[in-house]
């Protein structure tokens, strides 16, 4: 068997486990990467050994890829990521949108890729997991429009996207460098360990007056709503 063969007759095999019901496995993910992507790659594009995570293709979506931690990490609820010393995954996952790229006939433009993270009460796995995908357009349309108002200080929105009211903070620069998401999100709460689990995550990319930078965005999960609500698996903004 070729080793392209090989690749798909894994990813197959957990075909049942992605498409089955939420609750019928919640440790799906956390079983393909820590007994097949660290083993062996497959079914995983790649895993980083030094920065610790593994990049796997979502089965939905053209373009849809998942940064998952090669470590236990439940979710965003997880001490481990109030450590200075865990990698900045969110820097890593926009250092890996030319996974998503390679799906789509030309790279998505800065302010089309959009990088997701889902509340507690809004996720089906109980391993940390990056969506990396293209922005819906209509969210795509909101920030821009919003990209200026934005500030260096967390302030809620003018506008709701995917029904979401979020707060939102600029970050510049080519890259996330050293921002780190997580901890942001975290010094705004009294009492971190207890609250992070409520929030979505997001981060887009966004083209500033002043230069490229980011926005990053986060709500209170209400029922079933996660910050994936922005993104379009689709990808209609490169049709």
């Amino acid at each position: 068997m070729t080793f392209s063969r090989r690749v798909a007759a894994l990813a197959a095999s957990f075909l049942p486990f992605l498409f089955a019901p939420a609750f019928a496995d919640s440790d799906v993910l956390w079983k393909i990467v820590h007994d097949k992507c660290v083993v062996q790659t497959a079914p995983c594009l790649s895993v980083n050994t030094a920065e610790h995570y593994a990049m796997l293709k979502d089965l939905r979506g053209v373009a849809q890829f998942l940064l998952i931690p090669t470590d236990k990490i439940t979710g965003i609820e997880s001490a481990d990521l109030l450590d200075p010393a865990t990698p900045n995954f969110f820097a890593d996952a926009w250092a890996e949108q030319g996974d998503v790229d390679s799906r789509l006939p030309r790279p998505v433009p800065r302010d089309g890729m959009s990088l997701a993270v889902n509340a507690l009460q809004a996720r089906s796995q109980n391993q940390l997991h990056i969506h990396i995908d293209c922005l819906s357009a209509d969210a795509r349309a909101a920030l821009k429009a919003d990209a200026d108002k934005i500030g260096t200080d967390w302030a809620p929105l003018p506008d709701a996207i995917a029904g979401h009211k979020f707060a939102a903070i600029r970050v510049k620069g080519e890259t996330l460098g050293d921002f780190n998401p997580f901890l942001a999100l975290a010094k705004t709460l009294k009492h971190p360990a207890k609250e992070m689990g409520d929030h979505n995550l997001v981060v887009t990319g966004a083209n500033f007056a002043d230069g490229p930078g980011f926005i990053v965005l986060t709500d209170v999960a209400l029922p079933g709503m996660g910050g994936e609500d922005v993104q379009d698996h689709s990808c209609a903004i490169m049709h």
